[in-house]
Formats: C-alpha cells, sequence, structure tokens
C-alpha cells in the first residue's frame, strides 16, 4: 500500500498540468518580487542617504526601525508568493534525488550500499587470511633461514676448533725437531716415530654458537650432531694428512740434522755456532714455509664457507613459494578509532603541528566555530572568560 501511495504522489508531482502551472505561474510571480524588492532597497537608500548626510537622530532611528519591520513583511509576503513555485520545484527536486539516493553506495539505507560493506567485510577476511598465511610463510622461511644460518656457524666453529687441534699437534712435532741434541736424538727420533696421525677419538669440541631463539633446543642438538658427523670423516683425513706429512718430513731430515750437529760438535766453537744457527734458521724457514700453507688453507676455508653461507642466504629469499589465491581489489586506509575522549587531544595537537599552525585566523575560526560559539555562550551565560593571548572580547550591539 505504501509503495503504490509513493508511485501515485510520484505520479502527481511531475504530472504535465503541475508543470504547466509552474510555467504559468513562475513569470508573474517573480515580476512581482522583482518590484517588491526594487521599491524596498528605493525605500532603503533614501533613508541610508539622509542618515548618512545628517546623522542619526531618534526620528531616523524610529524611521530606521519601522523601515526594517516592513522589509521583514515584505519578505514574508515575497516568500507566500514565490511559494507554491518553489514548493513544487522542491518536490521534483526531491523526486529526483530520492531516486539518485536509493542506489547511492555511499549512503547507508541503500541495498548498493549494503552490498559494499559485505564486499569490504569479505575483503578484509581475505586480506587477514593471506596475512596470516604471509606471516606462517615468513615465520617458516626465518625458522628454515635460522637452521641454516645455525649450520654455518657450527661448520665455522668446528672449522676453527680443528685448525686449533692441528696447529697444537704441528707445534708439538716442531718443537721437538727443534729440541733435537746429539743426546736426546734417540729419544725424540721414538717420540716422533710414534706420534699418531689419527684424530683422537674423545675430540669432539663443544661449539660456542648460541642456539637460535626460534629452533627448540632438542632439533638445535640434533643440529649440531649432525653437522659434526658430516665434517668428522673430512676432518680425520686432513688431520692425518697434515700430521703424517710433517711427521715424515720430521723423520727424513733428522738424520741429516744429527750429521749436521755431529759436525759442529767436532768443528771449533766458532764454527760451531754457525752450524748451529744455519740449522735454527733452516728449521725456522720451514715451519714459517709450513705455517703460510697452513693460512692459506684455512682463508681458502673461509672464503668457501662465506660463499656457502651467502648462498643460503640467497636460496631462503625464494625458498617461500606463495599459493595462487583470488584476492578482491581493495584500497587499505588507516582510519581513527577513538577508544578514550583524552585521545582527541593527540589527534588535535597532530593536526595544528602538521596543518592548523599554518591556517590564517578566518580559517581557524570557520573550522572551530562550534567551540568558538560554545566560549561565547558561556561567557554570555557564566560570566566565565578565557586568558590568553591573541584573544579578546569584543561587545556586539544589536538594536531591537
Amino acid at each position: 500500500m505504501n509503495n503504490e501511495s509513493d508511485n501515485k504522489q510520484q505520479v502527481a508531482i511531475i504530472r504535465q498540468e503541475n508543470i504547466a502551472a509552474i510555467v504559468q505561474a513562475a513569470p508573474q510571480s517573480y515580476l512581482d518580487n522583482r518590484q517588491s524588492n526594487r521599491r524596498c532597497l528605493q525605500a532603503c537608500r533614501e533613508l541610508l542617504d539622509t542618515i548618512e548626510a545628517e546623522g542619526m537622530t531618534d526620528r531616523l532611528d524610529q524611521q530606521a526601525a519601522a523601515y526594517i519591520e516592513k522589509a521583514r513583511r515584505t519578505v514574508k509576503v515575497m516568500n507566500e508568493r514565490r511559494s507554491p513555485v518553489t514548493k513544487l520545484f522542491d518536490q521534483i527536486r526531491a523526486e529526483f534525488t530520492s531516486l539518485e539516493n536509493a542506489i547511492d553506495p555511499s549512503r547507508s539505507d541503500t541495498v548498493p550500499y549494503r552490498l559494499q560493506q559485505l564486499r569490504n567485510r569479505y575483503a578484509a577476511r581475505k586480506r587477514e587470511e593471506q596475512e596470516a598465511i604471509r606471516r606462517a610463510e615468513e615465520a617458516k622461511r626465518l625458522a628454515e633461514q635460522a637452521r641454516q644460518t645455525y649450520r654455518q656457524a657450527l661448520s665455522e666453529d668446528f672449522h676453527v676448533s680443528f685448525n686449533r687441534l692441528v696447529n697444537k699437534a704441528i707445534n708439538e712435532l716442531t718443537s721437538l725437531r727443534a729440541s733435537v741434541t746429539l743426546d736426546t736424538y734417540q729419544s725424540v727420533l721414538d717420540t716422533v716415530t710414534g706420534y699418531s696421525a689419527d684424530l683422537p677419538s674423545e675430540w669432539k669440541p663443544e661449539p660456542s654458537v648460541a642456539n637460535p631463539s626460534c629452533i627448540a633446543p632438542d632439533e638445535s642438538s640434533a643440529i649440531r650432531s649432525e653437522v659434526f658427523e658430516s665434517l668428522l670423516p673430512g676432518f680425520r683425513e686432513r688431520y692425518k694428512a697434515e700430521i703424517a706429512d710433517l711427521r715424515s718430513d720430521i723423520l727424513d731430515k733428522l738424520p741429516s740434522k744429527r750429521a749436521e750437529l755431529q759436525r759442529a760438535e767436532a768443528a771449533s766453537a766458532a764454527e760451531a755456532e754457525r752450524i748451529k744457527a744455519e740449522i735454527a734458521a733452516h728449521e725456522a724457514a720451514e715451519a714459517e714455509r709450513k705455517e703460510q700453507e697452513r693460512k692459506q688453507k684455512e682463508e681458502a676455508e673461509r672464503r668457501k664457507a662465506e660463499a656457502e653461507k651467502a648462498q643460503a642466504q640467497m636460496a631462503g629469499l625464494f625458498n617461500a613459494a606463495q599459493a595462487e589465491a583470488y584476492t578482491p581489489k581493495a584500497k587499505v586506509t588507516k582510519k581513527i578509532h577513538i577508544t578514550a575522549p583524552e585521545a582527541v587531544l593527540a589527534v588535535i595537537t597532530l593536526w595544528w603541528q602538521r596543518e592548523g599552525c599554518r591556517l590564517t585566523v578566518e580559517e581557524l575560526q570557520k573550522n572551530f566555530r562550534k567551540q568558538i560559539t560554545f566560549c561565547e555562550r558561556l561567557a554570555n551565560k557564566e560570566g566565565e572568560l578565557i586568558k590568553a593571548d591573541g584573544l579578546e572580547y569584543i561587545d556586539e550591539v544589536k538594536a531591537k
């Protein structure tokens, strides 16, 4: 019934005869109102000219009051005269705008608006789902990257411990060679000959690398054992090769050193000193050469480890494949939601710092018209005045 009534009213509004009535009545109403306007303005100018020429007097003030009252009545008559015309125009305009408003997605009482809200909620849910997937993938990627980094750090740490062990053994053998005399020759020879070239079975250094926080302790322990066991065969091979090589080199050169020591013993004191110095210099040069070779190997290992580490980090950037999924197009904007009244001060402060301090007094008065009106009301009703630099109260006088 309501729809039928609305449809009848709409038809009544847009009837041809109503439009014809507007067309007929509007010109005369306009002419009459224009004539009233002209006469009112003419009387006003004459009164203004008299007041400006003679100054305001009681008589002229009374005439001005009478004129203003007459102007009010004239406005009322003009309004009544044009009201039928403008009301019908307003009704037609309202009908047009109601048709538009009924399907406007920005109005909260329309079907398109409800559809838009459903789409907004759906887009927000899809975005949250995608964010949850992204966060999970990111956590997974970071955990895997932490594992790779941990493995790499453990490998580097075990290599450092291994190099320290090798250097210790080399220093021991080198010291034995340097300590040879004719009296100690046989004992040194026996010690070097019996020096084991096998990696000590009990050697398992405790790594100094901290456990990653995103990996469980049990998994960290498993990774440590896995990395050590994977490196152990290589360590055994390298240890045997380096120690056995140095041991063989020392054993090969011990007889010649004994011969040199025997020659020094038979020679004069000065010649003996020269021979011993020559032996010491030769052994120092040999030790330096070996040391340089060890450093070169360690540097090569370090560069290799750095390259593997960089490769692992690069792989970590691409190892999280994103699943294809439909995501509605959405514009995400930040909206302020105030949950406590005092938070408004923070908003005003930021606005003042970024924009308000650059506005003119007129612009600020326009923006804060409601607040200014409130303070004016307090001043007039309760006498409460604001005391601040740049602010003053003035009396506005209006004749009644």
